[in-house]
């Protein structure tokens, strides 16, 4: 009877050990859709709400939507990897979408756990190895992810030893019956270990020839094996809406992606791939360098960001 009050998303006192944990207050699924060219995403995800509060565990939403405009033209924040031993990126990337959904204890404990979405557009550098490329082929497209891959965490170490894993639990998502997607986790282990991990599980598809979306869900440093209480939630919500995902391909899209298989008989993307070997050698005479925009201030139109991996 009291279900509403029980978990509402106010914290007056702390429980670090809650026998239960819930995700958003407003917990139905709404629909959302993405403008890409002439195709649109559908996908279903809660409202994000703050938690209120008097200590410094409160939480407030902070997102970024993308709205009408069309993703695959409009001028996004572009960011940088933030791996500073990486080689020069293939890839350029805008961040376009950034949500948060809390989860609280019963009985005003307050926040417990988060899960966080971003979104880039990514596309290859005109000087990169997949500037004359078409994303729409599968092995090109696995080819490029693993590329992503390493670039965004390969080269990430704690000593000697990678601060990531992945991909695991790779598998692919059919979001239309022509385009689909990959699914895959990256396992944070540079604060932990491998039995210990932190989760961040990624979306990638195809949009056009040189260009790809990428999906990003961050658990929030909950600890998915040893703390079932927040970590199962945290799941489910990330499922659903990875589940929910649904591309309508336009016209001039399918028209790309039929010149593909004109040529390329099996469209179909591989259901199994290995763990890259991580972390990578840093090739000292192509480091990346450092990337300053002097003329930029962080409220300022283009201000160089940094991805939140």
């Amino acid at each position: 009877m009291f279900e509403w009050l029980k978990f509402f998303p106010f914290e007056w006192h702390d429980d670090h050990k809650p026998a239960e944990v819930r995700g958003p207050y407003f917990s139905a699924l709404r629909k959302n859709k993405w403008f890409l060219q002439d195709s649109l995403l559908y996908f279903g995800a809660p409202l994000a709400n703050p938690v209120f509060g008097f200590s410094g565990r409160s939480s407030s939403v902070d997102a970024v939507l993308p709205g009408s405009a069309n993703i695959l033209k409009s001028p996004w924040q572009r960011v940088y990897n933030s791996g500073s031993d990486a080689p020069p990126s293939e890839w350029d990337y805008y961040r376009f979408y950034s949500n948060t959904w809390y989860f609280v204890g019963p009985w005003f404990t307050g926040y417990q756990a988060h899960l966080k979405a971003s979104a880039l557009l990514v596309k290859a550098d005109k000087n990169g190895t997949f500037a004359d490329k078409n994303l729409f082929h599968p092995k090109v497209f696995e080819s490029a992810i693993a590329n992503y891959l390493d670039t965004s965490y390969g080269y990430d170490r704690q000593g000697n030893k990678p601060k990531y894993r992945g991909p695991l639990h790779w598998r692919v998502l059919p979001i239309s019956p022509s385009i689909h997607a990959v699914v895959c986790d990256i396992h944070e282990i540079g604060n932990g270990s491998k039995d210990n991990p932190s989760l961040h599980r990624v979306v990638y598809f195809p949009i056009a020839p040189q260009k790809m979306i990428r999906i990003n869900f961050d658990f929030g440093g909950t600890s998915i094996y040893r703390d079932e209480v927040r970590a199962k939630p945290l799941f489910k919500l990330c499922d659903s809406i990875i589940d929910s995902l649904r591309l309508e391909v336009g016209a001039q899209t399918q028209a790309e992606w039929d010149k593909v298989k004109a040529t390329c008989p099996d469209m179909s993307i591989t259901e199994t791939f290995g763990e890259l070997p991580w972390p990578l050698k840093v090739e000292k005479a192509r480091k990346k360098p450092k990337e300053v925009d002097i003329t930029a201030t962080p409220d300022a139109p283009g201000h160089q960001a940094r991805i939140n991996k």
